[in-house]
């Protein structure tokens, strides 16, 4: 059975304080995103630092599917705090993009990387219920106006990543999570028959999801 291995860089002491608590908040996620989903085995390192989501205290990177890095700032009272479960909710974003990886991938298109955000961030919903990250919540006026440059860049592989996601361009911040996370809510929400949950499509491919893109 796949399993999950822990390695939390703590040379330097940073980290201490927390280390019973992160092995049992992830090891704990692990195993509830096993009993809905297929895993891979994963390696998962865990190291302090300050290239976070400054809202959050913490971050989280799956480049492939067999490990993912979490990096957490000790000093920010966000990790501390742990809001709603905060740090659970990333690692289980991460854990759809491990299974993903195992698949089809995460992508290398924009609308691949689209729909794997989306999904990811379905599956913390599902994991975790509680209310979208705001991240996946910017209003419809900041998203609407993007969707048809979306849908003509759709199978683009030299997007750029960092100004749909992140808002380093000319494009709201965190515009691709919000666009991926509202496709998927229409595409499981499609069929009234047929209940359709992230757990389930993380080997769709991401063209399926192109046609609930709602442009006015």
């Amino acid at each position: 059975m796949p399993n999950m291995t822990l390695h939390i860089l703590d040379a330097q002491k940073k980290l201490t304080a927390y280390c019973e608590w992160l092995n049992t908040c992830l090891t704990d996620t692990y195993a509830q995103a096993q009993r809905l989903m297929l895993l891979p085995s994963l390696d998962v390192v865990v190291k302090s630092g300050t290239y976070v989501i400054s809202e959050k205290g913490h971050s989280g990177y799956c480049p492939e599917s067999g490990v993912v890095y979490i990096t957490v700032d000790p000093e920010n009272p966000a990790f501390c705090k742990n809001d709603a479960q905060s740090i659970e909710r990333m690692f289980a974003h991460e854990l759809h993009h491990a299974a993903r990886w195992a698949g089809p991938g995460y992508g290398f298109t924009l609308g691949e990387a689209i729909v794997s955000e989306g999904l990811a961030g379905h599956f913390s919903l599902e994991l975790f219920g509680g209310m979208p990250e705001p991240w996946e919540s910017l209003n419809l006026d900041e998203v609407q106006p993007h969707l048809l440059q979306l849908h003509e860049n759709w199978n683009r592989t030299d997007y750029d990543h960092n100004a749909w996601f992140y808002g380093t361009s000319h494009l709201p911040r965190w515009l691709g999570y919000t666009a991926g996370f509202n496709l998927v809510s229409s595409y499981l929400l499609a069929d009234p028959v047929v209940v359709l949950r992230a757990s389930m499509l993380a080997n769709v491919n991401a063209e399926e999801f192109r046609a609930f893109i709602q442009i006015e």
